[in-house]
């Protein structure tokens, strides 16, 4: 069997603190073809950053789009890319020693498949009061991965992305970027075009790389609002996977009367909701601050769910 070329993809934003490694662990496997990073309209310094890099590693390509979103940067370096299979890594994401040449292996001899390999989130040492947001999206991401291992089929419908390949062509045909209107839920998006189109999902835990989540409190609130602000506008565009649901009834019991009522309650509820995790944290009650934080996202979930996309 013939091992497929592969060149990796990058789309960036706002990173360039931690670019040069993100690349060079790319750029420590002699097998990608090139390194296509597309710098997403951020003036930051991440264009002459990666212009330097390249001088001395001739495989990097940087590019520059302006800000048009991570789905039009992989998009625009999928189109610049020569590889037979396209790697594509998010800009938190460092990867494994043989990362490339591992997905390559893994489509030799398979046509249309959407390889997705395994980054565990790095949790903070010493953690840190406000770190919640990373230890709860390491929880979520195990889940999801027991989730692809038990049922294969939800690779596809729902879609990790940052660490994984397919052929190229295949992602040209699917297409990268969705266009407007999914403010969050891009990734399972493209995951549900490439099941429209008949691709299928593999998940691979030796294809190893490690995400260096580094979201905020604030960042954490948004990122869920507009999770369930986008989750009926996913249902419109793929009714024959997707419902709307409303993710109160997906609430236990006595937590869902909890989360009715901070929903209802308005902005100073939230705001002591949210001051009791930091002071939980203050003193190490991870417990507690890690049951307040889950509170606080289904609180977000709900609110962003009642203010659907137009």
């Amino acid at each position: 069997m013939n091992t497929p070329s592969v060149s990796v993809v990058i789309p960036t934003y706002r990173r360039r603190r931690h670019l040069a490694g993100i690349v060079a662990a790319v750029a420590a496997d002699p097998y990608p073809r090139e390194i296509v990073v597309v710098v997403d309209g951020s003036a930051d310094g991440s264009l002459e950053l990666l212009r330097e890099l390249a001088v001395g590693e001739p495989r990097i390509v940087p590019l520059w789009q302006d800000n048009r979103g991570q789905g039009a940067a992989r998009q625009a370096g999928v189109e610049r890319a020569t590889g037979e299979v396209v790697l594509l890594l998010d800009d938190d994401v460092l990867a494994g020693p043989g990362l490339a040449a591992g997905h390559a292996r893994a489509h030799a001899g398979r046509e249309r498949a959407v390889v997705l390999g395994y980054m565990p989130t790095r949790r903070p040492e010493p953690r840190g009061p406000g770190d919640y947001p990373a230890w709860l999206y390491a929880e979520d991401y195990e889940r999801a991965c027991a989730a692809y291992e038990a049922d294969p089929g939800s690779v596809i419908t729902h879609l990790w992305a940052g660490n994984l390949s397919l052929r190229r062509a295949d992602a040209l045909a699917v297409g990268l970027d969705g266009g407007p209107g999914l403010v969050r839920h891009e990734d399972r998006a493209f995951g549900l075009r490439c099941a429209r189109a008949g691709l299928t999902g593999v998940f691979d835990r030796s294809l190893a790389a490690t995400h260096l989540h580094g979201q905020s409190p604030a960042g954490f609130r948004r990122q869920f609002f507009e999770q369930g602000r986008s989750r009926r506008k996913l249902a419109s565009l793929f009714p024959e996977y997707v419902t709307a649901v409303d993710p109160l009834t997906q609430v236990p019991g006595r937590l869902r009367t909890a989360v009715s009522l901070l929903t209802a309650a308005g902005a100073p509820a939230r705001a002591l909701l949210r001051g009791g995790i930091r002071a939980a944290g203050a003193v190490h009650a991870w417990g507690p601050q890690i049951a307040g934080a889950r509170l606080l996202r289904q609180v977000e979930l709900a609110r962003g769910f009642r203010q659907p996309e137009k």
